[in-house]
């Protein structure tokens, strides 16, 4: 008998591990396919500093392999199906053979294509589009003197979508109160 990395985190993490890979196959069924691994070894514990949710270290020399912060089991399965569903974008870039860092240009197209089917509405994100350039004056400059009259100054551009969120996708585009009524799930860890 063959044991799955299911059965492994099943067997250390109870049902949080079960959670955790039922939800990526889930995504993987509904988002992603043959992009990513039918299945990668999920980790769950404290992550580095814990303040990060979850982790996908992609250049790990057996492939993809997920890390989701144990404390985070407490917020319900919403919030660590998400958790997931982010970790498996880095997945599926990472299998992609491109960038899979939040502020690459495939991140933000990926982002743009899974909106519509995971937060049911587009979003019309742009890298770097909450910066603007903009001219100002330069405080350097005197007549004659060969210093520009100008500099470009970049600003936060508060009609765009601030790449924060983008970097916390979906989370930060959910709704208000979509997870408030998801039951903890238990999680042994150390």
């Amino acid at each position: 008998m063959e044991t799955t990395y299911r059965d492994a985190a099943i067997a250390l993490w109870g049902e949080a591990g079960e959670l955790a890979h039922d939800e990526y196959a889930s995504h993987r069924d509904a988002y992603f396919g043959e992009r990513v691994p039918e299945q990668v070894p999920i980790v769950i514990g404290i992550t580095a500093y814990a303040h990060v949710m979850g982790l996908c270290a992609g250049r790990w020399e057996y492939g993809p392999r997920i890390t989701l912060e144990s404390r985070r089991f407490a917020q319900g399965r919403r919030w660590i199906s998400d958790i997931v569903l982010h970790e498996m974008v880095h997945t599926a870039l990472f299998s992609d053979g491109g960038d899979w860092e939040h502020k690459s240009e495939a991140w933000y197209a990926e982002i743009r294509h899974l909106s519509p089917a995971v937060l049911g509405y587009s979003l019309d994100i742009r890298r770097g589009a909450d910066r603007k350039s903009i001219r100002a004056p330069n405080p350097a400059y005197a007549p004659g003197n060969d210093q520009p009259k100008t500099l470009v100054r970049k600003v936060r551009n508060d009609d765009a979508i601030r790449h924060g969120d983008v970097a916390r996708w979906p989370h930060s585009f959910r709704p208000p109160g979509y997870y408030q009524d998801d039951e903890p799930i238990p999680c042994p860890s150390y």
